[in-house]
């Protein structure tokens, strides 16, 4: 069953499951945002919602993860968790449509948490590598964020190659995996004291670009190219 019905005494509401992108609590009740950009009123609170998830859906609910207490989202628009500035940025699949939203640190962890899982499977098509060093960054499923060495860092991967143009939290790359379209990636500035470029032109902070096999990042004065897998890789991080 890929339809969810919310039906009351003078009122159905039918949607597909794909068309969600997140439902957040508003009082007592609930908004349900659709990939559309329309948002629709239910007269429930969430955790009625996400019981209606369970009981329509069954093990079709694992799409949806409840994050704090105000929030339950489309998992597969997960794109950008950032605890500090208590961001959460869901993004839709094969699209350049994005919803940003705040969130409590504590909620936005225990998300981080959950994703841990997800950081085993590694893309073994294709890799990250820096030009100068012939460095490899493997990347994996869901999110890869570059930035400096630091002890402080939040980075999933750290460049330690002593530029130091090259911010401790600087860009992303996000893959995506979809049955019917495989594999697809995006690049995103993450508020970058020098910026990100991608084929030589800066990109809008933050706003997520598709990028393809031969695309050249540059972070700082260090420039890095998106490709298939190197068998003749020299070093890997």
């Amino acid at each position: 069953m890929n339809n969810l019905i919310f039906k009351w005494r003078d009122e159905l509401i039918q949607v597909n499951i794909d068309d969600i992108v997140y439902f957040q609590a508003d009082g007592n009740y609930s908004i349900m945002m659709l990939t559309s950009r329309k948002e629709q009123l239910l007269t429930i609170n969430l955790s009625k919602v996400q019981l209606i998830l369970e009981e329509q859906l069954g093990s079709k609910s694992s799409q949806f993860e409840r994050v704090g207490r105000d929030l339950i989202i489309q998992k597969a628009c997960l794109f950008l968790i950032q605890t500090l500035k208590q961001k959460l940025i869901l993004l839709i699949p094969n699209s350049e449509k994005s919803f940003e939203l705040h969130v409590s640190k504590e909620a936005l962890k225990k998300l981080k948490e959950n994703q841990h899982v997800k950081r085993n499977v590694i893309l073994k098509d294709v890799q990250l590598r820096d030009i100068q060093t012939r460095i490899i960054y493997p990347l994996v499923i869901g999110q890869n964020r570059f930035g400096r060495k630091s002890n402080t860092s939040e980075c999933e991967l750290q460049i330690d190659n002593g530029d130091s143009k090259i911010s401790r939290l600087h860009f992303s790359i996000v893959a995506h995996f979809d049955i019917s379209e495989g594999h697809r990636y995006y690049l995103s500035d993450l508020n970058s004291s020098n910026g990100t470029f991608l084929n030589k032109e800066r990109i809008i902070t933050e706003s997520p670009i598709p990028i393809h096999i031969g695309a050249k990042i540059r972070a700082g004065k260090t420039e890095f190219i998106f490709e298939k897998t190197d068998l003749d890789r020299t070093e890997i991080i």
